[in-house]
């Protein structure tokens, strides 16, 4: 019988941990319909995070509701983007008591401007078609978010793809062989960094601040080469390396053409070989 306290206390401590089987879930709509929870609220708190206050109505059993990828929020303020979460998951909701799970979200309305902390949502329907696709697809994705928001532009406010841009050519080339793929839209032959908005700032500025392209050639023999950028007037802009030894084979490298107080127009990037152009590949600036 001395032991009986300890086990007691044990049960207590452990009965609250169950099994994913033996807690019912529910989808989000779901519950509401059925009465089994309340939504209190959905807000925006921040470094692209919103918080959904759910509420749990019933007294003596606890439930996980199951936030669905493509869930999307309709903004109050028609000036704000609606928004979209990409990762779903299930969140467990004690009985008779509030959560308030963080998701990150991403904007669906390019040219209205991003919300502030404490703009508030309503729930809107589940994201369709080619845009669950693309969500569905994107959720899997980590360490990658400017090159997210610019993908969900492409389906949501008919962007090209030449802002699905990140520093790991595999990750980028991914993503927008499956956004061509989804779309249609050709690849981009080069891609666009564009400045990134704050809060109560329109959220897609156009305004570019790194220019990504590519040269790819093939060498017969070694030799010594030299890359520039020149405007359309022919006025050099830009030295990337002069008098590098390249050796023969495939040739395959990034260069990168500083934007921010770029006049709009034409630029192309220049190979020499001696005095020669060798290869060359254009990009705009807009």
């Amino acid at each position: 019988m001395r032991n009986l306290p300890f086990l007691f206390l044990f049960f207590l401590s452990t009965s609250f941990i169950l099994p994913d089987g033996k807690v019912p879930v529910y989808e989000l709509e779901e519950a509401i319909e059925k009465g089994l929870a309340e939504l209190i609220g959905i807000e925006y708190v921040g470094d692209d995070q919103v918080s959904i206050k759910v509420k749990n109505l019933h007294k003596r059993k606890d439930f996980k509701i199951h936030f669905k990828t493509g869930l999307q929020l309709a903004s109050q303020d028609t000036s704000e983007q609606d928004q979209i979460i990409l990762r779903g998951r299930n969140v467990l909701v004690r009985a008779g008591k509030f959560s308030s799970p963080k998701f990150t979200s991403y904007c669906t309305q390019a040219s209205n401007i991003n919300p502030g902390k404490g703009s508030v949502f309503q729930l809107k329907e589940l994201a369709d078609g080619a845009l669950q696709e693309l969500a569905q697809f994107l959720s899997k994705k980590r360490d990658m978010e400017y090159m997210v928001q610019q993908a969900i532009w492409v389906i949501t406010d008919d962007h090209d793809l030449k802002g699905l841009h990140h520093d790991d050519p595999e990750k980028a080339i991914n993503v927008q062989q499956f956004v061509s793929e989804l779309t249609g839209k050709p690849l981009p032959e080069y891609t666009i960094r564009y400045k990134e908005a704050r809060e109560r700032q329109r959220a897609f500025t156009r305004e570019p601040i790194m220019i990504y392209g590519v040269h790819k050639y093939q060498l017969k023999e070694d030799g010594i080469f030299s890359c520039k950028i020149y405007n359309e007037a022919g006025e050099l802009v830009q030295e990337v390396f002069e008098k590098m030894p390249q050796k023969k084979g495939n040739v395959r490298f990034t260069f990168k053409l500083e934007a921010r107080n770029l006049p709009k127009g034409k630029y192309v990037s220049r190979i020499f070989k001696e005095e020669q152009v060798f290869h060359e590949v254009w990009v705009e600036s807009v």
